[in-house]
């Protein structure tokens, strides 16, 4: 079955019987999520039936704190993991003040009654005021309720809030581990300030918004594009050779020379190469540049001859 996204909001209901389903706001789909859903895979390939997983657009406690969204996942993103994972039917609820408000009985009446199984993490809660809790599901007779225990690594929990520490304090190798992948941004190119054509090496300005980015810095990443794989070099930052510059994401990608506007694509994270610098001179910069790119040619060769 080819997996089936489902918008809703506060006033619709579920109407699909008899499901197994993950509820979460799994930003990052990270190693907990992940073991989650697959938990969730098996109960429902034994007893034969769809599997569902319930999200929401965006970050609750976010929208309460009248907060910009700012995600690791997108729900394209979630989509994309969740097939790979089997997953039957994506639902997304669409936070507001009215679903913010929802008591948490209305929400188990709404959106999880008819279901076989429920399956959520140790720690998950919904309703007003957070007041619906496993416990409050485990009394509700119309389906089984699976509680997922906490994960840990080096004995702090695997959760979305590490992750986003992680990536803020340059400790990708660490983000990259919890989320069982490389951090990766998608998006359309914009236009740029043209400073990489200048100095011989002209990049793809990605608009990364809503993601979180990591630490400023210089980055060996894996680009996605027209499903074909290439390499290349990132800046993440404002570029303090410069002054009053915007943050960007910009990158020389290898094997690419063509017009990149505003067509679509996958970059991904695989290594930190480089704090971000202020150099004196464009000189000096372009200089940089060249080192970075034949110090991550290094790379992928070591790579390829592993």
């Amino acid at each position: 079955m080819v997996l089936e996204i489902k918008y809703l909001e506060e006033n619709d209901f579920i109407t699909e019987r008899n499901m197994v389903v993950c509820l979460g706001y799994f930003d990052g789909m990270h190693i907990a999520h992940i073991s989650l859903i697959k938990e969730a895979n098996k109960i429902a390939r034994d007893k034969g039936l769809s599997l569902a997983v319930f999200t929401f657009s965006r970050s609750i406690r976010a929208f309460m704190k009248d907060n910009k969204h700012r995600c690791l996942t997108t729900i394209e993103d979630k989509k994309n993991i969740c097939e790979k994972l089997g997953v039957d039917y994506l639902y997304v609820m669409k936070v507001t003040k009215k679903l913010i408000h929802m008591k948490a009985n209305e929400f188990i009446e709404r959106f999880l009654v008819k279901s076989n199984t429920i399956v959520v993490g140790f720690d998950f809660s919904f309703g007003h005021l957070g007041l619906g809790n496993s416990d409050l599901l485990k009394q509700n007779k119309n389906f089984e309720t699976l509680v997922i225990p906490e994960m840990k690594y080096k004995n702090v929990k695997v959760g979305s809030t590490r992750i986003v520490m992680a990536l803020e304090e340059g400790s990708l190798s660490l983000a990259n581990y919890l989320l069982g992948r490389p951090f990766s941004i998608k998006g359309k190119i914009i236009l740029g300030r043209g400073i990489g054509k200048k100095l011989g090496y002209p990049t793809a300005n990605i608009d990364y918004l809503p993601y979180y980015l990591p630490k400023s810095g210089v980055y060996f990443t894996r680009i996605n594009y027209q499903d074909k794989i290439y390499y290349g070099i990132t800046n993440v930052g404002n570029k303090p050779t410069y002054i009053d510059l915007d943050t960007s994401v910009e990158t020389h990608i290898f094997g690419i020379d063509e017009d990149l506007y505003n067509k679509e694509m996958k970059l991904e994270f695989i290594e930190f190469i480089r704090p971000e610098i202020k150099f004196n001179s464009e000189y000096e910069l372009s200089k940089q540049i060249y080192k970075d790119i034949e110090k991550v040619k290094i790379i992928i060769k070591e790579a390829n001859n592993a």
